[in-house]
């Protein structure tokens, strides 16, 4: 696969790395720099990014985001690096970082979660998802070659790693809480809040499961092509605060429960799609009573949690999001699709540009050809073939040696790389 999004990465020849994903990723990618013949820096900024950086080389920060351009000058002005690296670009450190690269004329560099999982993960220059540079034109990609899907490798991310990291790195965070008096999360940061919410997430789970037994089946047979999905996001995601009009997702499902009670067929139901991350956290079951009440469609509507989005999205008629990278699946599947926040996928043919209202009997179709063109683009721009936790090759085949040999990224994709730089 011909990665831009790994050719970018690989552009610079000093990295200053900030906050990763939770867990060992962004070391390891600094070893990985180092074994290429870059040099890499990670900063701390609490425990736990010290914990996962005590192998390396590190740079403490232990004052306030207000002060982080100065810290980043005078850390410049020692250590001349080209490139900024970090994960999500919402958070508020991460923010002022973008504001000092742009000014000094430093590369700003965005990890992301995959917009096209689970094989992938996202990078771009200058922003992700809304602050994306992507084109929003629809002409731009009409008027692209015609691309073929690449070959990818099927990495199989670890959700079991995923949740030891995050406790490992809660934990650590919340020990050395005293050397870090100043630093904010950008979410809760308590190992003991999180610890109630995935626990509670677990026996919810299965009590969802049961109660929900039979409506899948229902989804694929009565009301097959007669529903509209309606798909909820993390109620902290930085997608709502930032990228949308909604202070709450409960905002959201208000207003979509409201446009579809007035304006939506008679015949036609409402399947609103709980976030899995999202299970111990909030409940949204009570609202969505007391708002069906309301608005006269309580028989109408139907509240999921786990059931499989490949068959909610077959057998749904349309889907509503607010900006979740859900929406590109949907389209995937060829579904109507509105998109109530901001998101880069939101393009004139691809998405409806109307109000909601209108949404529900609009009859609109989007555009497949020019989303493929859009999507093939959006890969080879801005995905990586490879995964924060746990790597794994269904098929791992030999290769030639390189320095180090990442866990978390396609060989195949390593070597192509290696390959276009001997040439």
């Amino acid at each position: 696969m011909d990665s831009k999004a790994l050719t970018t990465l690989l552009s610079g020849k000093k990295y200053l790395l900030l906050q990763g994903p939770m867990g060992p990723f962004f070391s390891d990618l600094a070893q990985w720099l180092e074994s290429l013949g870059r040099e890499a820096v990670n900063v701390a900024f609490n425990g736990g990014d010290r914990l996962y950086s005590r192998k390396r080389e590190y740079r403490l920060y232990q004052q306030t985001p207000d002060e982080f351009p100065t810290w980043l000058k005078a850390t410049w002005q020692e250590y001349d690096f080209d490139t900024i690296v970090c994960f999500g670009d919402c958070r508020p450190l991460h923010q002022a970082a973008k504001r000092w690269a742009q000014a000094k004329g430093v590369r700003f560099l965005a990890f992301e979660e995959g917009y096209l999982r689970p094989h992938y993960i996202t990078l771009e220059q200058n922003g992700v998802n809304a602050y994306s540079s992507l084109p929003r034109d629809a002409e731009f990609y009409r008027s692209l070659p015609k691309m073929t899907m690449p070959e990818i490798e099927q990495l199989k991310p670890s959700g079991w790693q995923r949740v030891r990291h995050a406790i490992t790195y809660y934990l650590a965070g919340w020990r050395h809480r005293h050397d870090f008096p100043k630093y904010r999360h950008h979410k809760s940061f308590s190992p003991w809040y999180e610890a109630r919410c995935w626990t509670r997430a677990a026996w919810r789970k299965k009590v969802y499961a049961f109660r929900q037994r039979n409506v899948l089946q229902l989804l694929r047979t009565e009301l097959d092509q007669r529903y509209y999905l309606a798909i909820l996001q993390v109620y902290n995601d930085s997608q709502i605060r930032n990228h949308s009009p909604y202070k709450d997702v409960r905002d959201y499902i208000n207003e979509v429960m409201h446009s579809f009670a007035k304006k939506a067929p008679k015949s036609e139901f409402l399947v609103i799609k709980h976030h899995p991350m999202d299970r111990g956290h909030r409940l949204y079951g009570p609202l969505i009573r007391q708002l069906g009440k309301k608005y006269g469609v309580i028989d109408r509507v139907i509240y999921i949690h786990d059931l499989p989005m490949p068959e909610l999205l077959t057998h749904s008629k349309a889907v509503v999001t607010i900006n979740s990278t859900a929406g590109i699946s949907a389209l995937i599947h060829n579904k109507p699709l509105i998109v109530m926040g901001k998101a880069l996928y939101d393009i004139k043919g691809i998405t409806y540009q109307g109000h909601l209202n209108q949404f529900w009997t609009s009859g609109f179709k989007p555009d497949m050809k020019l989303f493929k063109q859009f999507r093939l683009y959006l890969l080879k721009n801005t995905q990586i073939n490879a995964v924060y936790y746990g790597g794994q090759q269904k098929e791992q085949k030999p290769l030639i040696e390189v320095p180090y040999q990442p866990t978390f990224v396609s060989q195949k994709l390593i070597m192509d790389y290696l390959k276009q730089e001997m040439l």
